[in-house]
């Protein structure tokens, strides 16, 4: 089960980076669905919570939030810039993630 989940979060961490290949709307769908399995995700390894991983997850629960609050607030580009730069800051934390963890999963 732990497998199909970290699959899945991969699966829909890459359509969540593709914006130009996928679009807007799979975009949206597929962010909304990462953020769902990144908190199931947390429920499963709450075990083995930190502060780090806290402060991981926060920072997704950010980048969604200004995501939403840059489709609703189209005309005030500051949030639109801060969503670019969070998403492409938590590219990298992902990353080594999944690199520090990487052995542990065995995927």
């Amino acid at each position: 089960m732990k497998k199909v989940l970290h699959y899945l979060l991969f699966i829909t961490f890459l359509f969540t980076i593709l914006i130009p290949f996928t679009g807007i709307a799979i975009h949206k769908l597929s962010s909304t669905l990462f953020l769902i399995l990144s908190f199931v995700h947390l429920i499963i390894y709450s075990n083995k919570l930190n502060i780090k991983r806290i402060l991981l997850m926060i920072m997704i629960l950010i980048c969604f939030i200004t995501g939403i609050l840059g489709m609703i607030f189209d005309l005030i580009p500051i949030i639109l810039n801060i969503h670019k730069g969070l998403s492409i800051l938590l590219v990298f934390f992902l990353a080594i993630h999944i690199y520090v963890y990487h052995k542990k999963m065995r995927i």
